[in-house]
């Protein structure tokens, strides 16, 4: 089975969707201002036994930007999983997340947790990175002065956003903090740069703003269901700390540490991952 569509979520801002395979659901929800990129290998690889389903969060590449910019939230997007779920009328099934979608799928959880069979949380902290994003705090600061340029100058802050597409300095930024420039493939590194440059720069401010008040601590302990986290090694992005202690919150839960990852692992070395969560899913049957 394979198909592509839009649906409308909760407040009727409208979103595409992708289903391919067949088995039991498996939805890949991406990181911010990220793509079904980070997810390709995976998506692949298990459609052989499951139905994979992916979609495009509000204000991202297919999906429409909602018309009250307010709506820009991990719970708004976490509402649209959900919208989507009963749109398609699925059963209970697997949601993986990674970095922001590691939040995402959580929140759908605090939501509706008879909607989730098993969680795959890969490379994501259950509260604000922004604290040690690059391993340092740098971003408490930046993120209020972009806000600032940006709404002093929304069309000069987007066409600098836009820029990176062609920057070198950002491509090497980029492929160090984000990817193991060693392993993962130039094309991916390169396509990941030309989407999220294309994308409105506003988007990515609000979805940014929400993450610094976001803390998933206080009820991470209450997720019951199968749990798989992944860490990369080398995250420089959200270091392996915060998965460990997401592993050591949610009782029963597997830690899978990927030796030489990055914060994406799953595009670094996609057979390891690949196998991984193969393991995980055939392990509990999901």
């Amino acid at each position: 089975m394979s198909r592509n569509g839009f649906f409308k979520s909760f407040d009727g801002t409208r979103l595409f969707y992708s289903v391919e395979g067949k088995g039991p659901p498996l939805v890949f929800c991406y990181g911010l201002v990220c793509s079904k990129l980070h997810w390709s290998y995976q998506m692949d690889y298990l459609k052989k036994n499951h139905t994979v389903i992916w979609f495009d969060y509000r204000g991202h590449h297919n999906s429409q930007i909602p018309k009250d910019p307010s709506t820009l939230t991990i719970n708004a997007i976490a509402q649209d999983v959900e919208c989507l779920v009963d749109e398609l009328k699925l059963p209970p099934a697997t949601f993986l997340g990674h970095s922001m979608g590691v939040n995402v799928v959580l929140d759908l959880f605090r939501r509706a947790p008879k909607k989730v069979r098993a969680l795959v949380l890969a490379n994501g902290s259950a509260r604000d990175p922004m604290e040690t994003l690059f391993g340092t705090n740098l971003m408490q600061y930046a993120l209020p002065l972009a806000r600032r340029a940006h709404k002093l100058s929304p069309w000069l802050a987007n066409a600098l956003w836009r820029q990176q597409a062609n920057s070198k300095l950002a491509h090497a930024v980029i492929s160090w903090s984000g990817f193991n420039p060693g392993l993962a493939k130039e094309e991916d590194i390169a396509t990941y740069i030309r989407l999220f440059s294309a994308m409105d720069l506003d988007v990515t401010l609000r979805l940014l703003s929400d993450y610094e008040h976001y803390d998933a601590l206080s009820w991470l302990h209450r997720v019951d269901v199968p749990t798989l986290i992944i860490a990369g090694e080398n995250d420089k992005v959200i270091p392996k700390e915060s998965q460990e202690l997401m592993h050591q919150v949610i009782a029963g839960s597997r830690f899978a540490l990927i030796r030489n990852g990055s914060h994406c692992p799953q595009m670094d070395i996609p057979e390891l991952v690949n196998a991984v969560i193969e393991r995980f899913l055939g392990e509990g049957r999901l």
